[in-house]
């Protein structure tokens, strides 16, 4: 079955989320780049590292891509994996969803 893969990863490790992309064959996948927004950034909820205040967005990619689903959860692992040994506030995340319909 196939599986919509989206992840969200901080401008500063796009070249390691498709380094991880390039180790695991994944040929195809979109991405966008993205300005995330917080009215108020206080730095202490949990979204607070993905959202820069009105005044100073923060830089992040979304990509996305349509797998097979052992495929979808081998890169889940692999970016689970880089962010266990990252060092940065702002781990990469990556959601699984399931594909019910669709069209050609």
């Amino acid at each position: 079955m196939m599986k919509f893969v989206i992840i969200q990863s901080a401008e500063a490790y796009h070249h390691e989320l498709e380094q991880i992309f390039r180790d695991i064959k994944i040929n195809s996948y979109s991405e966008l780049p993205v300005d995330g927004f917080m009215e108020s950034a206080d730095g202490n909820s949990d979204i607070s590292n993905w959202f820069g205040s009105s005044k100073n967005p923060y830089r992040y990619f979304i990509s996305f891509t349509f797998l097979e689903a052992d495929k979808a959860n081998e890169l889940l692992e692999r970016i689970r994996k880089f962010n266990e040994e990252a060092e940065g506030i702002s781990p990469i995340s990556a959601f699984i969803s399931a594909i019910e319909k669709f069209v050609e």
